[in-house]
């Protein structure tokens, strides 16, 4: 979840400034990977580039990808490319992958923030404690093929509420295709600022509904949540993956910390945790599809020592996260239908902590379950609803100053939350945008989140008066491409 004024981990609040690489290219690529990740997309350079609409490889409901899409994205986003060598010789003037997009918004929140928000520093940013009517962000990408089999989507941002340019995301990949008796295979190599980034589906922690993978208000609460949902850009990793006989993935990859003078230098701050040694995250799923319909069963995880709080000596951390998820579809000529549902569940071994006096109990635990449909007409309306629920360990050990891993500082120490949300939008030109320019593409959206509980507690959840349904927020939002 993200935190008021500040979308994704603050420097106060998550340990996880990461930095991944097993191998000398991933250390290479990684200042340029190691930024915040944020929402992505139906990007116009992907249609330039394949010649299809977003339709193609989106249901109506940004992000979420077909099955096309999908394959897309597991080829190294070079279908339709002309920048290779046969390409190149044919036209000298290859397609140039750029996109940029602008995200107005309006929130509402039931009851006024109780402080003015502020920007990452920890500065007044201009914003109101409500009704705020701002361009959340203003994003540049560079998404497509980079040369023959080697692809990427990498975007950049202006992020309004945090008053920072940074790079959001950055998924970069090496795609092939060969066949290993008789059964087709495809094959890549990824690296990316985001455990989770390069998954295909909807359901892994970068791109669920709710959550990263739609338009987020700025100015959520903020929420606990298991290790590898707080790694949005705080991370970079190289890895391998495998799509055989068009149903079955996996995907292995090794993330590590950043030096905190680089992490300063790419505007994070100084780190306030460090891994010890590198933390590896897999993934398996099984897909199968037939007809209009497909279905994905699978498996997702990270394991990480982390040292607490890097201006102390201490033991390591123990933290593992264990997901299973699920996908189904139904995707027809005018009615597309998706249902995902997702479950981690977090062990912590607080060795560190415990050492430190930021923890009181040795052993605590976390689950997370979300769950969401969406209904997509002519892939240009569509109603989304989200479940999402949140519990884990009472620890009254838990303090401001040094907070393990994915909780903070509560009024009982309590982690649970859940709450609901729809989003229902509208998006025009899914088909193919005005004449004057057919690659524009945009989304109009209204959202409600409600809350059912927050941070262990439906009223007075912070100890200063604040209930849960006070933060109900209303967002309306536009997303414009081109």
């Amino acid at each position: 979840m993200t935190r008021r004024g500040d979308r994704g981990i603050g420097t106060d609040l998550s340990p996880l400034y990461v930095f991944g690489g097993a191998t000398a290219c991933a250390l290479a690529l990684a200042a340029g990977l190691s930024l915040r990740a944020g929402p992505a997309w139906a990007v116009p350079s992907f249609a330039r580039q394949t010649g299809q609409p977003c339709a193609t490889c989106h249901n109506g409901a940004f992000p979420q990808l077909t099955p096309y899409g999908r394959q897309f994205k597991l080829n190294g986003y070079t279908a339709g490319g002309t920048r290779c060598r046969d390409s190149v010789a044919a036209d000298p003037t290859p397609q140039i992958p750029i996109s940029v997009m602008l995200v107005p918004t309006y929130t509402h929140t039931q009851k006024d923030l109780a402080e003015l928000p502020t920007n990452r520093d920890g500065e007044p940013n201009g914003l109101k404690t409500n009704n705020n009517v701002m361009v959340q962000d203003w994003i540049v990408g560079y998404d497509g093929q980079i040369y023959c089999q080697l692809g990427a989507m990498i975007q950049a941002a202006y992020d309004r509420a945090e008053e920072v340019f940074a790079l959001e995301m950055a998924d970069i990949r090496y795609a092939n295709r060969t066949q290993v008796g008789g059964i087709d295979l495809i094959y890549g190599l990824d690296v990316n600022n985001n455990p989770t980034l390069e998954d295909p589906w909807n359901t892994t922690p970068a791109w669920r509904i709710p959550g990263m993978g739609s338009v987020t208000s700025a100015f959520a609460p903020e929420t606990p949540a298991p290790l590898i949902d707080m790694l949005d850009a705080m991370v970079a990793g190289a890895g391998g993956y495998v799509f055989a006989n068009n149903m079955f993935y996996a995907a292995v990859s090794a993330y590590n910390t950043l030096d905190k003078d680089l992490l300063q230098a790419l505007g994070e701050g100084p780190p306030m945790f460090a891994f010890d040694g590198a933390a590896p995250y897999w993934r398996l799923a099984v897909e199968k599809t037939w007809d209009v319909y497909s279905l994905m069963l699978g498996t997702f995880g990270i394991t990480a020592n982390v040292i607490p709080d890097v201006m102390m000596v201490s033991p390591a951390d123990q933290i593992t996260d264990v997901g299973w998820d699920a996908q189904f579809q139904y995707l027809s000529d005018l009615h597309f239908f998706t249902a995902r549902v997702s479950y981690i569940y977090e062990w912590q071994k607080l060795y560190g902590s415990v050492f430190n006096g930021m923890a009181a109990n040795l052993k605590n635990h976390l689950a997370q379950f979300n769950a969401s449909l969406t209904y997509s007409y002519d892939a240009r309306w569509s109603v989304t609803l989200g479940y999402f629920n949140t519990t884990g360990s009472t620890d009254l050990g838990f303090d401001a100053d040094g907070m393990p891993f994915s909780y903070f500082e509560t009024a009982n120490g309590s982690p649970n939350t859940s709450g609901e949300v729809i989003d229902i939008g509208y998006s025009p030109w899914s088909h193919g945008g005005p004449s004057f320019w057919p690659w524009l593409n945009t989304r109009f959206g209204a959202q409600y989140w409600h809350y059912d509980k927050l941070n262990g507690a439906s009223t007075n959840y912070d100890g200063m008066g604040r209930n849960a349904r006070d933060d109900n927020t209303v967002l309306l939002y536009s997303w414009t491409a081109f």
